[in-house]
């Protein structure tokens, strides 16, 4: 049976999702066809869709790669996400159980194998880092916050990809991540709010000494 043009444009949305393609990637027709299993022509449509809305680029070869996050874009995401996450981490710290504790251990862990392999494995990193985050707001019990958060702080399809970030950077991350484990252990509301703050002003630092590189903002 031939397959929904949707269908076809919802798998691949689906691949972004999972993290199989991060930004940068190429997404050659033939490859996503043979991963598809279905003709071209589905996938060229559903391509040409992602393009007008931003979620893929032609460049000047003309293949066609998942759009690069904007480090511009993101500084001011996370400003927004400075105000919204630091909440959901203190109500979260208040309804913490050994299931949420265990899913947190777990996300820091499959991020501590990402960064220290021989060439970090920023797939890897990013989906545990993305696990870690939505787990936290999950356990805040915070409908509004969690849609706050994924409708304007993570609009965009494509998260940062951590893609030019240092290893003394990777490591300040994780330590956060680790802290916060500590603080919604010890089921401290005022750790957790104050950790969850200093971790996005500190990537969002990172990522201003990005866009700053590619001339995208004035140094402060």
């Amino acid at each position: 049976m031939t397959p929904r043009r949707d269908d076809v444009y919802e798998r691949i949305r689906g691949l972004i999702l999972e993290g199989v393609y991060i930004a940068g990637d190429a997404m050659p027709e033939e490859g996503l066809a043979e991963r598809l299993q279905v003709s071209r022509t589905p996938v060229r449509e559903a391509l040409k869709r992602l393009e007008a809305e931003g979620i893929v680029e032609r460049r000047a070869n003309r293949r066609v790669h998942l759009a690069e996050v904007n480090p511009v874009t993101v500084v001011d995401i996370f400003i927004v996400r400075a105000r919204l996450e630091p909440l959901a981490a203190r109500l979260a710290a208040s309804r913490v159980d050994g299931r949420f504790l265990e899913a947190l251990a777990e996300c820091i862990a499959r991020m501590e194998t990402a960064r220290c392999g021989p060439e970090p494995d920023l797939r890897l990193y990013r989906q545990a880092n993305e696990d870690f985050h939505w787990a936290i707001l999950s356990q805040s019990g915070s409908g509004a916050t969690s849609s706050a958060v994924r409708g304007v702080a993570r609009r965009r399809l494509t998260s940062p990809t951590f893609r030019g970030w240092t290893a003394e950077e990777l490591e300040r991350s994780q330590s956060h991540h680790r802290e916060l484990l500590a603080a919604f252990a010890a089921g401290d509301p005022d750790w957790a709010d104050a950790v969850m703050t200093t971790h996005l002003y500190a990537a969002r630092a990172t990522f201003l000494r990005l866009a700053t590189a590619l001339g995208g903002v004035a140094e402060p």
